[in-house]
């Protein structure tokens, strides 16, 4: 039984991995390797919660090329309320350096750390879940979830507040589209600057 419980969660951790790539992949392709704008908190439908802010979320804008933002493929497999069928948007956009620099995007092309800028990622920040999968306040669920302000790719251990969203840690998806597990901040080979090697907080500033 333990092998396939393994299968299993290394099977939704690829699942997890291939989401995460496509969406990104067909918006570039479109727009001059921008990605889509983040800006606060979005509910989707528009509207359907106080929480709700104007304007569309990140994965708003993408549905032109993929899927609405309540879709399941935007909710990882291996996140506890996907299996508890109150499923959560698990994934967050790169804004941190952005939002340093009064932008709301980033294109890819000025990118020049290429294969290490972090791009995406899984949200494993409880701050940013409600009781009781993490410990945040907010009641609806975001579908514009970025990492300016908040460390959305948060590590066990190392952040306040992080867990592991696989068995083996955390995917995160990168600038070239390639995704990769890890289980801890590696300094050697993810950076969320899009110029040099630095960490989410370096990046974000005190």
């Amino acid at each position: 039984m333990p092998v396939l419980r393994m299968a299993r969660q290394h099977a939704d951790q690829i699942k997890c991995a291939a989401q995460l790539r496509m969406a990104f992949s067909m918006y570039t392709n479109d727009n001059h390797g921008w990605l889509p704008t983040w800006s606060g908190w979005h509910v989707y439908p528009a509207g359907s919660s106080p929480e709700d802010t104007p304007g569309l979320g990140w994965e708003e804008k993408l549905m032109p090329w993929y899927v609405p933002p309540d879709s399941p493929v935007y909710s990882c497999p291996s996140f506890i309320g996907t299996a508890a069928g109150d499923p959560f948007n698990n994934y967050f956009i790169a804004a941190a350096w952005a939002g340093a620099h009064g932008q709301h995007s980033i294109k890819l092309t000025d990118v020049k750390m290429n294969g290490r800028f972090v791009l995406s990622g899984d949200v494993s920040q409880a701050g940013l879940y409600p009781y009781p999968y993490g410990v945040g306040g907010m009641a609806s669920n975001d579908d514009d979830r970025d990492d300016f302000g908040v460390d959305c790719l948060a590590f066990t251990g190392e952040d306040n507040n992080g867990f592991s969203m696989h068995l083996g840690g955390n995917n995160v998806l990168f600038d070239d589209l390639h995704v990769a597990l890890f289980d801890h901040f590696d300094a050697g080979a993810m950076t969320f600057h899009p110029l040099r090697m630095s960490s989410w907080y370096d990046v974000a500033g005190p």
